[in-house]
């Protein structure tokens, strides 16, 4: 009788640690996912894959002659920024060298993000810059609405907590 129970529990106990194991790192499916969540949030914090601009000029209906001119006019940007990790050698690490480098990428951002979007943009035809520019227009109505609710939110609305 003694062993049968002892098996019992080993058993069930295995069954419910496997389950929880399948079930996405120990978490049940209709309950809150937060580890997925947080792992889709560090993968684009860490890992974006393009800038928001050009992420949208891809949604776009283009040609595959524009999408390769879009993205060889992307990679030549992204070439032609300062790297500061070059002040690192195998052996020393030159300060200066490093805030100078790391400067003249802060400085130049804007700029060359302004170049890169000119260029995008003469790649562009006329219904793809309207396109465009409703996107932008929808996207800045979405974050002025996020922005409306989640200071209701901060501030208590209706005196509420």
């Amino acid at each position: 009788m003694n062993k049968k129970i002892i098996i019992s529990l080993t058993a069930t106990a295995l069954l419910a640690t496997s389950l929880l194991a399948f079930n996405g790192q120990g978490q049940m499916q209709q309950g809150n996912n937060q580890g997925i969540k947080q792992g889709k949030m560090m993968q684009g914090q860490m890992g974006q894959r393009r800038p928001m601009f050009l992420h949208m000029i891809m949604k776009l209906d283009l040609s595959d002659k524009q999408r390769a001119d879009i993205k060889a006019i992307a990679k030549k940007s992204m070439q032609n920024m300062p790297n500061p990790h070059d002040a690192f050698t195998d052996a020393t690490f030159d300060k200066e060298k490093f805030v100078k480098l790391a400067n003249e990428r802060r400085d130049s951002k804007a700029q060359r993000k302004a170049e890169m979007i000119e260029e995008i943009y003469a790649v562009l035809d006329s219904s793809q810059k309207k396109d465009l520019k409703t996107m932008l227009d929808m996207k800045d109505m979405m974050k002025k609405k996020m922005m409306l609710n989640s200071n209701c939110n901060m501030q208590n609305c209706n005196n509420r907590r």
